[in-house]
């Protein structure tokens, strides 16, 4: 079941503590939603606010309430679509990056996030604020495989002196290198990935 957007929840908060009306809550969040879905379906230069008011029922006057423009609008709905990942803790390096490799390639082709990624990545060639909201995904997805690493240099199966930053993007770079160039991610493939890049991250022997 997809997860509410943190943007949402906060103003649901926002508008409980301060006795707000809460159908402007859900105006907000209707539109948000109907904004990600015109980007998974047509890219997100279709999320303009006559489109968005089209699919929505929400009048365009009503959005220009809540958003400035379409930069705006757009922004606000990518941000809340982050896929919360996990970091599993299995006591083993190869059980703990597959299990959250599986779940991040489940998230990429079964997922809002994952159909408007491609579009994501387009703007952020051209649009400054796409590529902040970009490098702030490729941050959280880092941090959630260094995490996992960390623990299992703790426990000797990672080389000391392994730059974890590196190595955790040759865990997750290649499946999204895949995804975005269209190559299949199944549970075979990732499985393999995942026992050849433990393979190169174990200590060496000495000689």
């Amino acid at each position: 079941m997809q997860q509410t957007c943190p943007i949402i929840l906060e103003a649901m908060s926002d508008t409980r503590q301060a006795g707000d009306d809460p159908r402007v809550t859900r105006t907000r969040a209707h539109a948000l939603e109907v904004t990600l879905e015109l980007a998974a379906d047509s890219g997100l230069h279709a999320c303009t606010f006559e489109a968005v008011s089209e699919r929505s029922g929400i009048a365009r006057s009503t959005l220009y309430r809540h958003w400035a423009n379409q930069s705006e609008l757009v922004m606000d709905a990518l941000t809340c679509q982050q896929v919360e990942r996990v970091s599993p803790d299995t006591g083993s390096l190869r059980d703990d990056m597959l299990g959250a490799m599986l779940g991040l390639g489940h998230a990429l082709e079964d997922s809002t996030w994952g159909a408007m990624l491609p579009q994501l990545v387009a703007a952020a060639s051209i649009d400054s604020d796409m590529r902040a909201i970009q490098n702030e995904h490729a941050e959280y997805h880092q941090s959630i495989d260094v995490e996992i690493i960390e623990r299992a240099m703790a426990r000797g199966e990672v080389a000391p002196d392994t730059d974890t930053a590196h190595a955790a993007l040759l865990f997750h770079a290649p499946i999204f290198s895949r995804y975005l160039q269209g190559q299949p991610i199944d549970a075979r493939w990732i499985t393999s990935h995942v026992d050849k890049t433990v393979a190169l991250l174990r200590p060496r022997s000495p000689g």
